[in-house]
């Protein structure tokens, strides 16, 4: 980072190019601008008096700010002004804003496009150690623009670069490798500059929902929100999918003024009738007493008639409902930053298992990751690499993001899977590339995830995986 502390931050592309390569879906991304301000509220005027004293920081700061106009301190954009502290900060031969000259020229913003120009300007800051500006060198050679094209120097600015911790430079060089794209190929160490993106992205995702939370959103079955009035005579006439949904449209407010009371009555009759939705919702209402008293026998009741009927949701709830194990009746024993219920059950892998393999087999992901890990760890069922592999395998398919980050585990190192760099190479850089999912709780405020369950320490010892970044 160019700033320990950052207020903000401005980017912007000057390349993209969506392009595949051996099976990896890529954005290829140029020179872009980027803008770390100072510590605290400061805005434009507290950095004029610092720019006029010489600060070439001050300079560079308050130029950006006129190029490109500042929200929040309600300034209009300058050219003339934002031009003219550039390029005082420039006479003092600060780094940021010699990468930003380059991008200037790269791009043709505000000035004449001339990337030979550009790269000199990189090349500038690059020598002085700014590895934003080293990876925009090495995308020049990349790309042959403003210099000879040269895999191998690309690859040689991307990785002074990659190991500053520029991420951009780290997928090129990841990429470059894994390709041999004129320099030999090496699929163990793009894997790791891959593995490295992954991780991180592991770590910087705090507002997953947790991966042992049980099913809570998406109660209704229909793909189309219809108002009560369209479903109440098929209620009324014993159709328990109307039924179902008419209970939806009360709880929601759905053409209707919302009531829980009207709401439970519907769902209740659903249930009754053996709608496997409306017993899953019961099941769920009343764990942890969400609308209806906390009560175990119902919990299991209600989500075990579901179960049975292969309702993939209430199988995976009743394998978390098991897994999480309360000590104490009433008493909230917290699991890592979330919750499971209020009410007494002790801890039993194997009806969780036993329930997590029904929803597996039914091709619910979640379930699937649980049952990889449950071979991992040898929790319930004994240890097995091979099967732990396998539903990984399984779930990373269907898109989830830790297994796919625990499936490029198993195949750097060779567990359940014969090693495969490419393949551990593949699947990291399609975690690290999967968008963030957030799931805020009933208080509004993001459920914070935990950190790769474990995994990283337990999988990548520094003995096996050398720190890059």
């Amino acid at each position: 980072m160019r700033h320990t502390s950052v207020l903000w931050a401005f980017s912007a592309l000057l390349a993209f190019d969506a392009v595949t390569l051996n099976g990896f879906a890529q954005a290829e991304e140029g020179p872009r601008l980027e803008l770390r301000l100072p510590d605290g509220n400061e805005k434009t005027m507290p950095l004029r008096p610092k720019a006029e004293k010489g600060e070439a920081r001050a300079q560079f700061d308050l130029g950006f700010l006129y190029l490109f106009g500042d929200f929040y301190s309600h300034l209009e954009a300058d050219q003339a002004k934002g031009m003219y502290w550039l390029r005082k900060s420039l006479a003092q031969g600060d780094a940021q804003a010699q990468d930003l000259m380059g991008c200037l020229l790269h791009r043709g913003q505000f000035l004449a496009q001339d990337k030979v120009e550009a790269a000199k300007w990189f090349r500038k800051a690059a020598e002085q150690g700014d590895p934003y500006a080293q990876s925009n060198l090495g995308y020049c050679y990349l790309k042959g623009e403003g210099v000879a094209q040269d895999a191998a120097e690309a690859v040689r600015w991307f990785r002074l670069a990659a190991a500053k911790g520029e991420v951009k430079a780290q997928r090129h060089l990841g990429r470059i490798l894994e390709a041999g794209e004129g320099v030999p190929k090496d699929s163990a160490e793009a894997a790791k500059w891959f593995f490295n993106l992954a991780i991180q992205k592991e770590k910087d995702d705090h507002y997953f929902p947790r991966e042992d939370y049980p099913e809570r959103a998406g109660y209704s079955e229909s793909n189309k929100v219809q108002p009560a009035s369209s479903w109440l005579k098929a209620a009324e006439g014993g159709d328990t999918r109307a039924q179902y949904e008419l209970g939806r449209c009360y709880e929601d407010g759905e053409g209707v003024a919302p009531d829980q009371s009207e709401a439970m009555k519907w769902y209740r009759r659903s249930a009754q009738g053996g709608y496997a939705p409306a017993q899953f919702i019961l099941g769920y209402f009343h764990q942890g007493g969400h609308r209806l008293e906390n009560n175990h026998d119902e919990v299991v009741r209600w989500y075990g008639k579901a179960a049975d009927q292969g309702y993939a949701k209430a199988q995976y709830n009743l394998g978390c409902y098991y897994s999480a194990g309360q000590s104490e009746l009433g008493k909230v024993v917290p699991r890592g930053p979330t919750v499971w219920s209020t009410i007494g059950i002790p801890e039993n892998l194997d009806e969780a298992v036993k329930w997590y393999r029904k929803a597996a087999e039914n091709g619910h992901a979640r379930a699937q990751y649980f049952m990889g890990k449950s071979y991992h760890s040898g929790a319930g069922v004994p240890k097995d690499q091979v099967d732990a592999f396998k539903w990984w395998r399984k779930a990373a398919e269907q898109g989830h993001a830790t297994s796919r980050f625990n499936l490029g585990v198993m195949y750097f190192l060779g567990r359940g899977t014969a090693k495969d760099f490419s393949e551990a190479a593949r699947w990291f850089n399609i975690r690290s590339l999967q968008e963030s999912v957030v799931f805020r709780c009933g208080n509004g405020m993001p459920s914070p995830r935990p950190m790769v369950d474990g995994f990283q320490a337990e999988l990548f010892p520094l003995s096996d995986i050398p720190e890059v970044r």
